[in-house]
């Protein structure tokens, strides 16, 4: 073999490794790249999860704007699991955040409809009490000077649902302030003496001229 063969062996060699090396760092720029495209998805990924968490906490329907994120220079096989790592934490806080918020809606709309059914049922019985048939009235209401005791005189309507025993409610309006039972009848007068522990409050307040009816249920 001459130096001429010995040469061009040589150049050929040289020229194949360093064929070889440009195709080693061309690859290799290729993942770096490529892990940084990746990076900066995962990055982007990261400040939505974080704002969407952030929305739920305080209870806005809207979440804040996402900042732009830069591309990263050389990312590492170890940075770039970290943010994975990451990620992955925050849509598990996200998910939780969103079955606590759920949670909460339906707490809030039982809540709703029990108040609205308790509105409902408060409606129904001020309108029954404000249609229910007129009994009696308190004609007089005098008190007992040596004993303090109120005696209370009824003007009856209702004869023949009105007897010793009784129980009237006190209508005012749409609602009912007492209760009182008839106790006696004399000369075709009816007394009746207050229930006390009828009246909120506990303060017995009858005067002439309330209205006695029988008390819805």
């Amino acid at each position: 073999m001459n130096i001429t063969q010995i040469l061009l062996g040589s150049t050929a060699a040289m020229l194949l490794v360093a064929l070889i090396l440009s195709y080693t760092a061309m690859r290799n720029g290729e993942t770096e790249d490529a892990r940084d495209n990746t990076a900066k998805s995962l990055m982007e990924e990261n400040q939505r999860l974080q704002a969407e968490i952030d929305r739920l906490r305080r209870g806005s329907p809207i979440a804040a704007p996402v900042t732009a994120v830069e591309k990263p220079n050389g990312m590492s096989e170890k940075e770039l699991d970290a943010i994975k790592e990451k990620n992955r934490l925050l849509a598990l806080q996200l998910e939780e955040a969103k079955k606590k918020e759920e949670l909460a809606k339906k707490e809030a709309a039982a809540l709703t409809e029990r108040q609205a059914g308790k509105h409902d049922k408060q409606a129904r019985r001020a309108r029954m009490i404000e249609q229910a048939m007129l009994m009696a009235q308190v004609k007089e209401v005098a008190t007992d000077k040596e004993t303090g005791f109120q005696v209370i005189v009824l003007d009856v309507k209702m004869r023949g649902q009105v007897r010793i025993g009784t129980v009237l409610g006190i209508r005012r309006g749409t609602g009912i302030i007492g209760q009182l039972t008839v106790t006696s009848e004399s000369e075709g007068n009816f007394f009746a003496d207050p229930l006390p522990g009828t009246f909120p409050g506990g303060e017995i307040d009858i005067k002439a001229g309330d209205e006695l009816i029988k008390p819805p249920l």
